[in-house]
């Protein structure tokens, strides 16, 4: 399999991320400094270090080199680049106390969910599901309807995050997600919560044994 047909995932608890930082924030780049310097909430400062910490392993382990040789940026409002290598894709998410990353040599994204409280799916799946969506939800018990809910959610945003759209509800009622063994996005039952991974890629490098593989996706624009 070419390096340009594969593509590396992980997922970690940020706990569990943090004490591997290098001191200070000398490995974060310019632009991912003054970033972090607008960030007040201390969650959101962990979630951002340990993410981009994720994602230079991955890049390491993929691509070569040290974690602190790959630079990013970070631009407002939008995912992280590679500096000086304009041809790889990374995709990084976080919810609660876990962070995700993705990278490839094609378009490539992901989403965590870890929900920390108990959700009305039914109101959630009225405002991002499409009708043939709602009703695969039909005769579902309450278990079912949460792991689908959150598989179709993971799915989609993974799908828009490749494509570098903005995630909103008007949106994820545009896009229709069918079981497919041969889809783009893949998704997974984590301990904690779901993850989705939308990528063309043939190959996947992913060390987590404890996930349990849920499924794949196709994804249809219904706007187009």
């Amino acid at each position: 399999m070419s390096e340009a047909a594969t593509a590396w995932l992980a997922c970690g608890r940020i706990d569990a991320l943090l004490p591997q930082l290098p001191p200070g924030t000398g490995w974060l780049s310019a632009q991912e400094r003054a970033r972090l310097e607008g960030v007040e909430r201390a969650e959101r400062r962990s979630q951002f270090l340990a993410a981009r910490w994720l994602l230079r392993q991955q890049l390491a382990q993929a691509y070569g080199g040290t974690p602190q040789d790959w630079r990013l940026d970070a631009p407002a409002d939008a995912p992280p680049r590679v500096e000086g290598h304009a041809h790889l894709h990374v995709s990084i998410s976080h919810s609660g106390a876990w962070v995700a990353a993705a990278v490839a040599a094609l378009p490539v994204g992901i989403d965590v969910e870890v929900p920390r409280r108990a959700r009305d799916i039914d109101g959630l799946v009225a405002l991002s599901c499409t009708p043939a969506e709602q009703r695969g939800f039909e005769g579902l018990a309450a278990a079912e309807r949460d792991a689908l809910f959150h598989q179709l959610w993971t799915a989609k945003e993974s799908w828009l995050k490749r494509r570098g759209e903005w995630i909103a509800p008007a949106r994820l009622v545009q896009i229709e997600a069918t079981a497919d063994p041969q889809g783009e996005v893949r998704c997974w039952r984590m301990q904690e919560g779901w993850l989705a991974l939308c990528v063309e890629a043939g190959e996947l490098h992913c060390d987590a044994p404890q996930w349990q593989p849920a499924g794949r996706w196709r994804i249809t624009d219904l706007s187009s």
